[in-house]
Parts: structure tokens; sequence; C-alpha cells
């Protein structure tokens, strides 16, 4: 099938499906519930009573999907055309359910600003989505794989974190959209936050065949996270913190299902117990077809934008290679002067890892997460368990030495160690040179250019401007590169 412009979006409609959620959840509360259940939920920040929703609901619906009623006279007209539509029906609604005005301003439910609000981010939301959805397709993403982002209207007060975006190109599945970009609403589409004059414009085959993106002729993978609707979106509980879950379990009671590691809204109009009885084993989240994620061994407890810096890193990893067997640890913020580190305790067998820490406040913190889990996995995953693979002498540890050591980046690192003189110097160049160092920083660049994850990349670029010996070029680096991939496949993680 060959496309001259994507179609437009058919898969709209279905998204004011959503199930009916009241709560005394403030906005900034329900930010902190995963965006896979703010998705599916149909919501408004403090409003708990359910008949209000489902009114709300209903009028939208009928706007998306261009309802119309007939008059006495026999002529049609829409149920609700516009947004002032929207507003006199649910203020007449209101009135008559006994809902008195207030102040009339953003908390007051019964006022136009109130009720513009909701309309405006529940249309736009749906109409992200389909054009999302539609550009899932697989002739679609084949023929316009990627997407440009790009500032459509001028809004009081700009995203600042959005400027260093504007007019770059991403693969519509790169985890970018939903991780970094999108840090609202945690979405692969529109709107991309609260108040964002931004949008996104289609990018053809040609482009991202240039732009490197894409492959001349080969097929665009899938997205590693299904973010189809009507499966009904489930959220890992993995990750959450033990009071986040309590919290939610409290506020929403048996609203929510909980199975395994995983929690989903109750489908409305069932029983509790009669879906956990019937409904099919929730199939394990997988990132590129992995079974076991790195991701899935971490506890994240992290905020903020260094919690999105250490998701963004995770889904690099994920999207590359399995674990084999990881223990669970903790991942914090540290205030040292660190840029990260992996913590770990001695036992009657070893050594055993107990913690993982980045700072938040450190120069490139993505790039820092990859590089502590390297530390991870060469404690606990490569080699036996124990020890550092890179101090135990594991073979394929070993291959990789070797390389690293006949790489520019390693000889100008020993070459200056040869020269140094001062006691600081010589001790930051003889850190560089552990074994273990070499493999970490080996690590982060082989999951950078991996994953061709932008962020990573830029913080690899950052890295190297600091110091072009830390990380190496890409032409000295493909030698060690292929130790690694020949490390992972024997170990059976790509």
């Amino acid at each position: 099938m060959i496309f001259d412009q994507p179609t437009p979006p058919e898969d709209a409609i279905s998204f004011a499906n959503k199930i009916l959620v009241g709560s005394p959840l403030s906005s900034s509360e329900w930010q902190d519930v995963p965006a896979e259940l703010r998705t599916r939920a149909f919501f408004s920040s403090e409003v708990e009573n359910v008949q209000l929703l489902q009114r709300a609901r209903d009028v939208i619906g009928d706007f998306l999907a261009n309802n119309r009623t007939t008059l006495e006279d026999g002529t049609t007209m829409l149920k609700a055309g516009s947004r002032s539509a929207f507003v006199d029906q649910m203020q007449a609604w209101l009135e008559t359910n006994g809902f008195v005005r207030e102040d009339g301003g953003l908390t007051d439910i019964t006022s136009q600003t109130r009720l513009s609000l909701i309309f405006n981010t529940l249309t736009t939301q749906a109409d992200g989505y389909g054009w999302y959805r539609t550009g899932m397709d697989g002739d679609v993403l084949d023929e316009f794989p990627a997407q440009r982002f790009i500032r459509v209207m001028a809004v009081k007060e700009p995203r600042n974190s959005h400027i260093q975006y504007e007019d770059q190109v991403y693969l519509k599945t790169d985890p970018i959209w939903y991780l970094v970009i999108n840090e609202d609403f945690g979405v692969p589409w529109g709107p991309w936050a609260w108040g964002c004059g931004h949008d996104v414009e289609d990018v053809d085959r040609d482009e991202s065949d240039k732009l490197h993106l894409t492959t001349p002729g080969a097929p665009v993978a899938p997205p590693a996270k299904d973010w189809t609707f009507n499966t009904g979106l489930q959220a890992s509980t993995k990750n959450l913190d033990p009071d986040l879950l309590a919290k939610l379990k409290k506020v929403f009671g048996d609203k929510i299902v909980i199975e395994g590691d995983t929690m989903r809204w109750k489908a409305e109009g069932q029983r509790l117990n009669a879906e956990v009885e019937t409904a099919a084993p929730a199939a394990p989240e997988t990132r590129g077809g992995n079974q076991s994620p790195v991701s899935d061994a971490l506890e994240l407890h992290v905020s903020g934008s260094l919690k999105t810096q250490v998701q963004t890193a995770l889904a690099a990893i994920d999207q590359v290679h399995d674990d084999g067997d990881l223990p669970t640890i903790p991942l914090t913020s540290t205030r040292r002067s660190y840029l990260g580190f992996l913590s770990y305790n001695r036992t009657d067998d070893g050594l055993a890892a107990s913690e993982m820490a980045v700072r938040g406040t450190g120069h490139w913190p993505a790039l820092t997460t990859v590089h502590e889990a390297g530390h991870f996995l060469d404690l606990e995953a490569i080699g036996t368990k124990g020890n550092f693979s890179t101090l135990a002498g594991d073979p394929d540890m070993r291959k990789f030495l070797a390389a690293a050591e006949e790489t520019d980046a390693i000889k100008g690192l020993r070459s200056k160690l040869t020269e140094a003189t001062g006691f600081e110097s010589r001790r930051g160049l003889q850190y560089f040179l552990k074994p273990e160092e070499i493999w970490a920083r080996a690590y982060a660049q082989f999951i950078t250019e991996e994953s061709g994850q932008p962020l990573l990349v830029r913080q690899l670029a950052d890295a190297r401007q600091v110091d072009p010996l830390r990380q190496w070029s890409t032409d000295d680096f493909a030698p060690v590169k292929q130790t690694i991939k020949e490390m992972f496949t024997n170990l059976g993680w790509i």
C-alpha cells in the first residue's frame, strides 16, 4: 500500500469510553498515579461524583462521534457540536442536580473555565490518540516512521524543557515521546503537556533514512510498549513506592484490580470477584521480546526529572538485552559528590549488590544510570556470582578487556598516566583504568549506540566533550562493542 499522506484518525471516538473514576485526588496527586491507569480513566481533579463524570463522558462522546438528535419538526442537529455546547449542557445538568456555583474559577466545577478545560483536554487527548493509532498501522509506519516535534501556537508560559526538542525528529516508536517529552501525561501522543503549544508532524521514509533513523528497505520495529487503548492498559506495581500503592488501594478501593505485579481498573458493571476469577493471566510486559528486563530488578525510589532520566535509561537497556537473573535492589538518588554508585555487602557467598544510586544534579544522569547498571551486571549477572567478573577472570570479560586495551582511548589514558606527576591527576587516571570502570563506561556506550536513545546519545557526546578519552569514538569502540555482543549472545541475553 502506498500513502502520499497519513490517513485521518478513526480511534479517537473510542477514547471517550474510559473507565469512570471518581476520587478526591488533586491534580498533583493524580500525577503520582501511573500513566497507564491515568490514560484509561475518565476523571477530573477532586471530583468524586460518578454521575457528573458519566454526564461529561456522554456529552464528549457525542461530540467525538458527531452524534445527532432529531427535533420535533423532523430536522436533525448535533447533540454536542462545540465546546460551548458542552459547557451549556454540563452547566444545565449541574444546576438541575444541585451543584452550587462557587467562585467561578478553575476549581469550580460549574465554571466555564473548568468545564472548558475538561473539554479541551479530553478532546485533544482523543484526537492525539487517534492519530497515534493511525500512525502505528504497519503500512503507515513504514511510509511515515518518524515525526517532528514542532511549535504550532504561542503560549503564555512556554515549557522550557521542550525547547531542546523543537524541530527534532524521532521515530514514532521511540520511548522518548512518553518518557521524556510528554512529562505531564506520560503517553506517546498529544497534548504534550498542560498548556503546551507543540504538536508533531509526520516525517516520511526518505527523510528518516537520510537522518539514519531507519535503514532503507528495512521494516520499522513495532513499539516496545503496547499502548492499544481498547485492550485495557495495565500498570506494573514493581517500581511503585509502597506508600503510594497503599494510598491508591485506599482511595480507589475495589475499583482497582491487582493481580501479581500488575494493576488495572475494574471494568464497569462487573463484580470484582467475578472478574478476578475469569480474567486471563496478564501477559508479561516485554521490551524488544525480552522476558527478563533489567528494569524489573530495580525498585525506583526517585522522583521528578531524575525519575524521567532513570526511566529513559532503563527503557534503553531493556530495548537492547535481557539480564538473565538479577536480584531486586533499590535505585535511589544521592547527594554525594559521585555521579552515581553501586553499593554491595559482603556475605558468606561473596559480594552481593545492595543499592544503586544516581545524582540528579550530575552532568549526565541517564548515562550514569546505564553506567551503574553495568556495574550491577558485572557483579550479579556475568560470570560467577559473588565477585565482579571484571576482577574474577571470566573468559568473555577477559576478551572484552583485551579488546578495550587496544583502543586509542585506553592507550591515551595509559599514556597520560605515564606522564602525570600530580597525586590527584594520577589517582583520577588510575580510577578510569580500573577494569570494572572500563567495563561500566563501555557498557554505557554499548547501550547508547545499540538503542540510539536520543537523550543518551546527547549525554555521551557531552561526556566526550569534557574528556575525549572518557568514552570512545564510534570507530574506536567498534571492536569493543563486538566483544560485548558476543558476550551477551553467549549469555542468552540477545
